[in-house]
């Protein structure tokens, strides 16, 4: 459905954005950051740095850290790292004091990757050594983390483990164009996983997200293919365990990845690049919903800063007046930003 929504331009008062890092000459490549508040009171922003570019051998894990609330940021400190192989992140979670990355460990291209997690209980002053994550197949990428209202736990995955032999490129034998995305749903607190259904395939990087909605069901979006530059929608009525067939939404996308927040009092935030031109990813936006997606009654605008403000994530604060996260700039910088929520 389409809506008359004005969207407004950026604004110092209601988005702060602060520059943390920039990649140094030769390990320029930033990516896949996120922003998470530690049990101290602190925040860590971790993400993926090394090389000049994604994938390569030299990509590993960073953080920085803010004791003022993201005002100012400490140098990276090397989470993990590989003298020969290449490690990313694409989820990080603290539960009960416990932060645990979901990362992944390739060869310097996403060939037959593996996903495993390491965990920290001191805000990630230490790190236990990597532990395969089994739920999830080989050629998988882990996506954001969803706890619902009645507790059950919600992973996303998009998935290339579609052909038999595991020591072939996705890009070349065919299986990056049939990726498939499905969910596992924990109902104690990740020790154990349940499968949902597969749906797809999809061409490229999903990126899936999922979300509840007023009426206890699950939206979950995936970001455009370059045919189709909107996003795409499946549900599930039933917890988690079944998805349906993609549908295409209204949603302008460039081929992206998005975030989506649902506050308690049911309105849903997105985070994205609301535009329609493939590969052009600005500029970067706040959208609300509260009917669930069918409309957004508003829309902003955080920065339209000219270049490429890519992957936004991080967490609402407890009050839900702000919500706090990072982007990376033209693949080189590293962006937190703080945006006021309206009421």
């Amino acid at each position: 459905m389409k809506e008359e929504v004005k969207e407004m331009k950026p604004d110092e008062k209601l988005d702060r954005l602060i520059h943390v890092y920039k990649g140094p000459h030769g390990q320029t490549c930033i990516v896949d950051q996120t922003v998470r508040p530690m049990p101290d009171g602190s925040w860590v922003l971790i993400f993926m740095t090394g090389g000049p570019t994604e994938p390569h051998l030299e990509n590993y894990i960073a953080l920085c850290r803010s004791a003022d609330r993201g005002a100012t940021w400490s140098t990276p400190e090397t989470v993990l790292r590989y003298p020969d192989r290449a490690c990313l992140l694409s989820e990080a979670t603290v539960h009960d004091g416990l932060i645990t990355i979901y990362g992944h460990v390739h060869d310097g291209y996403f060939e037959n990757w593996t996903v495993f997690t390491i965990t920290s209980a001191d805000q990630g002053q230490t790190w236990t050594d990597p532990v395969p994550f089994q739920p999830a197949p080989r050629r998988t990428f882990v996506r954001n983390l969803y706890v619902a209202t009645w507790g059950t736990w919600y992973l996303p995955l998009q998935s290339y483990d579609v052909v038999p032999d595991p020591a072939l490129s996705p890009l070349r034998d065919g299986s990056f164009a049939r990726g498939m995305n499905l969910v596992i749903r924990s109902d104690d607190q990740g020790k154990t996983w349940e499968h949902s259904n597969s749906i797809g395939p999809l061409n490229g990087w999903n990126e899936n997200n999922l979300v509840e909605l007023r009426d206890g069901s699950l939206a979950m979006l995936v970001r455009a293919p370059a045919d189709a530059p909107c996003l795409r929608s499946s549900s599930s009525t039933d917890r988690g365990r079944t998805w349906s067939d993609w549908e295409m939404t209204d949603i302008p996308n460039p081929g992206t990845k998005i975030r989506l927040f649902r506050l308690t009092d049911g309105r849903i935030l997105l985070l994205h690049n609301p535009n329609a031109t493939p590969g052009l990813r600005n500029p970067l936006s706040l959208w609300i919903s509260d009917d669930d997606m069918r409309t957004w009654s508003y829309k902003r605008i955080v920065t339209d800063f000219p270049g490429q403000l890519s992957y936004p994530d991080g967490f609402v604060d407890a009050d839900e007046k702000w919500i706090h996260y990072a982007f990376d700039y033209n693949r080189h910088d590293l962006i937190a930003v703080s945006s006021y929520i309206p009421d």
